[in-house]
């Protein structure tokens, strides 16, 4: 995502990369709480930065994807808070931007994947269906979540495109803001390719126009 950091940047945009700690160190909700403590530090220190507090966008890809899509449709769930610093200030985003994330835990391919059990603490549907359900970005999904935009080749052996199909018709059906470039005949981590890079910059710049505009002047 540093690429796409710096193109945004460039426009005047105030950009920054965060870490987290991964599934080998702690499992989820560790992640999703990283990620949205990353969001409380900004915004409580957003005059330091020059960052518009009201005007915070969330991005990320495949696992990054699904960790953008969690907190963006999660904002102020105690239990996906965690304590890292900053409480009381809000994890709400105003725009998701998902590169091909994992939406849906539950599905059978999901479930087979052992990424996702390491994700999960090791544990299996079997044991523990719930946690599968929570720490899928479409179960969180309401009507007051912020305006997605979603892209994803489809050719994806990694996270399949109908991941992505039902995420579309789910913020649709809440009435959610959404844009949706499925690029047909490309895999996972496409936009390691110029010419798809680019074409995703266009789209984010023609979203982030409509929905998180730069101050004019």
């Amino acid at each position: 995502m540093s690429y796409y950091c710096l193109r945004f940047a460039e426009k005047g945009y105030i950009t920054a990369t965060i870490s987290y700690r991964f599934s080998q160190e702690a499992p989820f909700p560790a992640a999703v709480q990283d990620t949205k403590c990353a969001i409380r530090f900004l915004r409580a220190n957003a005059a330091r930065f020059g960052i518009d507090p009201d005007k915070i966008a969330v991005s990320g890809n495949s696992a990054g994807g699904h960790l953008s899509l969690m907190a963006g449709y999660s904002s102020d769930v105690p239990g996906l808070e965690g304590d890292g610093g900053n409480a009381g200030v809000s994890s709400r985003v105003q725009v998701v931007v998902d590169f091909y994330g994992p939406v849906d835990l539950t599905t059978e391919f999901a479930r087979q994947q052992g990424v996702v059990k390491d994700f999960l603490g090791k544990k299996t549907w079997e044991e523990d269906p719930e946690i599968y359900k929570q720490a899928s970005p479409i179960t969180c999904l309401t009507q007051d979540d912020p305006p997605t935009l979603i892209f994803h080749g489809t050719i994806d052996n990694i996270v399949p495109v109908e991941q992505a199909d039902q995420l579309e018709k789910r913020l649709k059906e809440l009435g959610i803001p959404c844009l949706y470039e499925r690029i047909e005949g490309w895999p996972h981590t496409m936009d390691l390719a110029r010419s798809i890079n680019d074409r995703c910059c266009y789209f984010m710049d023609k979203f982030f126009v409509e929905h998180l505009p730069l101050p004019k002047g």
